[in-house]
């Protein structure tokens, strides 16, 4: 009854509300209130994801004859829409959320857009579930996903956008003394390269002892790199704490398997720590030479040379600070607004 409850109060609440432009709650736990996708936030209202209107039973019958779990959700979200009259409903995680514009109903005038963030391996099983024509635009990451989306979408409808960081929250500092060695830090587990970094580090540590590694995950993924007694790991961070984990490394150490955004090199720019990172297309699209060195899987040159003082322009500069300031979520925001306003017309 609570979640009926709630339900029927978004109901009267965004039909008194009328925002033009709405988004689909989604926060991903392992996101930060500071990190994730924090496009909503400005932009428009929110309409969230899990809403109930019919008893369980009832619910669980339908889904069974129409095969879809979901098809309660999607329904009391069209209803939202349409009693707010919202002009265009912008789904932050287009690549997941497929249900919601799966199947949309002839009265329903909102037009719906989304943001996909899958690397290029991963969308062309995705874009074959997305019947063309259910999507009325499409925000890439990376101008590397555009060719495996934009037939989609009416022509000129598939566009890149960057990934916005919070540049208030995630700020330069002074660089910390190495008092107890350089810390180089990875952040996150999606789509890294663990492999690689546990090789990487043992390969800098045999030159260079005094050097640290720190990787930044979920437990039960960082607990197997723990057990090489090479890579110090950490857990369930605040966001202060994650903050205060870019300001005390000397750079980020971020093997990668594949890529398009990338929260933490974002966060870390943000933070002024330059970046040893593999070298893929869409990561050239978010920093350059000037704030981080680009190597292949399993090579650890790169991370020698900016630990020694052969490399100077990349040590704790303005460079990293500085290049992510077009990416901060108040210009992304403005970018994404614009483009709702062009879909909507």
């Amino acid at each position: 009854m609570n979640a009926v409850a709630r339900t029927i109060e978004g109901l009267s609440a965004v039909r008194s509300d009328r925002q033009a432009f709405v988004f689909l709650d989604q926060r991903w736990r392992h996101h930060g209130a500071h990190s994730g996708y924090l496009v909503a936030s400005g932009s428009g209202g929110s309409i969230p994801r899990e809403n109930r209107l019919l008893p369980y039973p009832i619910n669980r019958c339908v889904a069974r004859i129409k095969q879809e779990r979901e098809w309660e959700q999607r329904l009391i979200i069209q209803l939202m829409l349409r009693a707010g009259h919202a002009k265009v409903l912008h789904l932050v995680d287009g690549d997941f959320d497929t249900w919601v514009y799966r199947s949309r109903a002839n009265w329903l005038d909102t037009r719906i857009t989304a943001t996909f963030h899958q690397t290029e391996d991963k969308l062309a099983d995705i874009a074959r579930c997305v019947k063309a024509g259910s999507l009325d635009g499409i925000v890439c990451v990376s101008r590397v996903q555009i060719p495996f989306l934009q037939h989609l979408v009416p022509e000129g409808r598939c566009v890149f956008m960057p990934r916005g960081v919070d540049t208030e929250f995630f700020s330069s500092s002074p660089p910390v003394s190495p008092a107890n060695g350089p810390l180089l830090l990875a952040v996150g587990v999606h789509r890294r390269d663990l492999k690689t970094l546990i090789a990487a580090a043992k390969i800098i540590r045999a030159h260079r002892p005094d050097v640290r590694f720190r990787l930044i995950g979920p437990l039960n993924v960082v607990r197997a790199v723990a057990q090489e007694c090479i890579v110090e790991v950490m857990s369930n961070l605040s966001d202060i704490e994650l903050r205060d984990a870019y300001r005390e490394s000397y750079m980020l150490f971020l093997p990668l398997e594949a890529a398009t955004a990338n929260n933490a090199l974002l966060e870390s720019m943000a933070s002024a720590r330059p970046a040893v990172i593999t070298s893929l297309p869409a990561i050239h699209e978010y920093t350059t030479a000037d704030a981080a060195l680009f190597c292949n899987p399993g090579d650890a040159d790169a991370a020698l040379l900016l630990l020694s003082d052969r490399s100077p322009e990349l040590k704790m500069g303005r460079a990293p600070h500085d290049m992510v300031q077009e990416f901060s979520w108040l210009n992304v925001r403005k970018l994404l607004t614009r483009f709702l306003v062009d879909v909507a017309d």
